[in-house]
């Protein structure tokens, strides 16, 4: 993997391991698997040298604990596309005022025929155990992505989730929760939406 932005070489430890989990669950499924493990180790040695080696180790565990999981392998299957940008204009459904400006990262994109599905990575730790206790930006973010590929993906139906890294553990978003949030799109004090920013 590339070296990591200026922002993440920083001592701040959360913002770090959440850059470098990011980085690892990128481009490690497009070596071979049997390369992993190794692979995840020189990469953290080099690029995380700030974290002390339990941290190394665990942030390696982490990540190889998702790409060895059946659980988790269709995220990472060939249908899939890792850090996709995307950037839309979402106009108001109010017709009142302009439209959000959306600038943002998928971390991973699968299709599923049927489905789109959009995955964000989550490093919080602990995470939460239920989605009435997810940071509401994460929701607002999601919120965004399903509205703008629905643009893009008409007729298909957008499926969101997020999977947080410590457990490992996939939480599936229902569309009831991203509908209030959508509705609420609009009420933040801002004209844009930026998702790019640094990983948590």
């Amino acid at each position: 993997p590339p070296a990591l932005p200026p922002a993440a070489q920083s001592t701040d430890h959360r913002f770090l391991r959440g850059t470098l989990t990011h980085a690892l669950l990128q481009h490690l499924p497009t070596l071979p698997a049997g390369g992993w493990p190794k692979a995840a180790a020189g990469y953290l040695d080099a690029r995380g040298s700030t974290l002390p080696p339990a941290a190394r180790k665990a942030v390696a565990a982490e990540t190889l604990a998702i790409l060895q999981s059946p659980e988790f392998a269709p995220l990472f299957g060939p249908q899939s596309r890792a850090e996709v940008p995307i950037v839309a204009l979402i106009p108001n459904p109010k017709r009142k005022g302009p439209p959000l400006k959306l600038i943002g990262q998928l971390d991973r994109l699968v299709d599923l025929r049927d489905e789109v599905l959009v995955v964000d990575y989550k490093t919080n730790r602990p995470p939460p155990t239920k989605v009435d206790q997810v940071a509401a930006a994460y929701l607002f973010q999601l919120a965004a992505y399903r509205l703008a590929l629905r643009e893009i993906y008409a007729g298909r139906t957008i499926k969101t989730a997020l999977l947080w890294t410590d457990g490992p553990r996939i939480m599936p978003i229902p569309d009831t929760v991203l509908d209030e949030y959508t509705a609420r799109l609009w009420d933040l004090d801002v004209s844009h939406l930026d998702a790019s920013g640094g990983h948590s």
